[in-house]
């Protein structure tokens, strides 16, 4: 893993995605890998030299919307609040995850249940 995150800190790529799975396939339901991958990119201090920082695809952050727990992201630290996908991708996620779109959501519903 260390030999790829490598490669892509000296390319500049911004979001590396780690797709280990869910593990809903092994015995107990849980999945190792994701476990061993998620500990190696904590203790690995390179990440934070470089500017990285980990995010699980769970997470509520933007930049892991499109992702679930089969996923860790390790993300160049400016890009955590933002949107991945080309720009109507970015904007449809905007209009979908924003705290305005939220708003506007919870405002229209509210209308609709005075009817």
């Amino acid at each position: 893993m260390a030999v790829n995150l490598d490669w892509c800190f000296d390319q500049r790529v911004e979001v590396i995605v780690i797709n280990h799975g869910k593990g809903r396939h092994s015995g107990r339901d849980f999945s190792v890998i994701k476990r061993e991958a998620r500990k190696y990119l904590k203790n690995d201090g390179v990440l934070k030299e470089k500017g990285y920082k980990v995010i699980y695809g769970e997470s509520e952050a933007p930049v892991a919307l499109t992702f679930d727990e089969g996923n860790t992201l390790v993300v160049k630290k400016d890009q955590e609040s933002e949107y991945i996908g080309g720009r109507k991708e970015r904007e449809k996620n905007l209009a979908i995850f924003s705290r305005e779109a939220k708003k506007q959501r919870k405002n229209a519903k509210n209308l609709r249940t005075k009817r």
